[in-house]
């Protein structure tokens, strides 16, 4: 990477930055991105590639659990991406997919998905070409940005309900085998989309109604604890939809899922929030309704503390619903989870 453009501070930038540098290496981000700010706000020169690298990494400092803090800091780096080199762009690309999906900006999601597939596949018909792979700066295997491009291209087709082609994308990074240049590193990140495409194989089956495959994908999540809260919120929206019986898989998934109050980040948070919720509209349908409202009062937590503002009306919608049925109990937990005093 050049070193910041020239001028009286051009040291004094220099020396923030490689400090800066450091710190991102180390995993000390927060103590990180104060320099890299430092550096944008002094550099006059907006082409400069330091100055544009420095935004990306202090998209890549901020970027957390808040979606207010994530929506910021995404409009604060998105007239930045494209002028970064090719290879920095892959990771740049994937990371403004992530976080787009944890902002439910389908529409950003699938066009990021669709540039990083373009890009990646780009870079590796060039390094056909050259009969080898050139040192590239990424963070990742050079396969995994295509694998994920594929990935997201599915997981967007999914959420549009299109779920026929959704399998073919699903299928495409199913065997990612035949990609060149493959190390020990590029196997292993195989292997993952393999497990990946299995999993959402079996949800896609869910979601177009075969419930002849629950048991299947319980036992394939247990053995995979990574995929497991995504597959349970899908096991138990599908049941809602599709009206499944999967009341002997319930204490499994309850069991297996983080805790409510546990430290998750914001998308794992929201996955465990629709758990939550769809949990609860099963057990009204279910006639159990104390059980339901305290579900319910799980996904209002879990609203409220990510400031998930559209899941806090759906649950206090819900909840205004069934509140005759609530016991004083539960009617003091609402009223503090409202007021945001937190007592689960």
């Amino acid at each position: 990477m050049a070193t910041v453009g020239g001028g009286l501070g051009a040291e004094i930038k220099d020396h923030f930055f490689y400090a800066a540098e450091h710190l991102f290496k180390e995993e000390q981000k927060a103590e990180a991105a104060p320099l890299y700010r430092y550096v944008i706000e002094r550099e006059t020169d907006r082409n400069d590639q330091t100055f544009i690298f420095c935004q990306f990494r202090l998209f890549q400092c901020l970027v957390g659990v808040s979606s207010e803090n994530n929506r910021e800091s995404l409009e604060r780096f998105e007239p930045f991406y494209y002028r970064l080199p090719e290879d920095i762009q892959l990771d740049a690309l994937l990371l403004l997919a992530n976080v787009c999906y944890s902002l439910g900006d389908w529409k950003r999601v699938d066009r990021y998905g669709d540039e990083l597939h373009a890009l990646a596949q780009n870079v590796y018909e060039k390094s056909k070409k050259e009969k080898f792979v050139k040192k590239l700066h990424t963070e990742r295997h050079l396969v995994v940005y295509l694998g994920h491009g594929l990935r997201i291209k599915g997981f967007v087709l999914t959420m549009q309900g299109r779920y026929e082609e959704a399998k073919k994308y699903v299928a495409a990074y199913s065997d990612l085998g035949w990609f060149e240049f493959l190390d020990e590193t590029g196997k292993k990140e195989v292997e993952k989309f393999r497990v990946w495409s299995k999993g959402n194989m079996y949800a896609l089956e869910l979601k177009t109604g075969n419930g002849k495959v629950v048991r299947e994908y319980v036992d394939f999540l247990q053995n995979h604890p990574a995929e497991f809260l995504g597959g349970a919120k899908t096991i138990i929206e599908s049941a809602n939809r599709f009206d499944f019986e999967v009341d002997e898989f319930l204490e499994t998934l309850v069991k297996k899922i983080p805790p409510v109050n546990s430290d998750v980040n914001y998308l794992d948070g929201t996955q465990l929030f629709h758990f939550w919720y769809e949990k609860a509209l099963y057990s009204f349908k279910k006639n159990r309704l104390i059980v339901g409202i305290d579900e319910l009062l799980y996904a209002l937590y879990l609203a409220q503390v990510l400031k998930y503002y559209m899941g806090f009306e759906k649950c206090a919608t819900l909840f205004r619903e069934h509140g005759d049925y609530a016991t004083e109990q539960q009617k003091l937990g609402y009223k503090h989870i409202v007021e945001g005093v937190f007592d689960l």
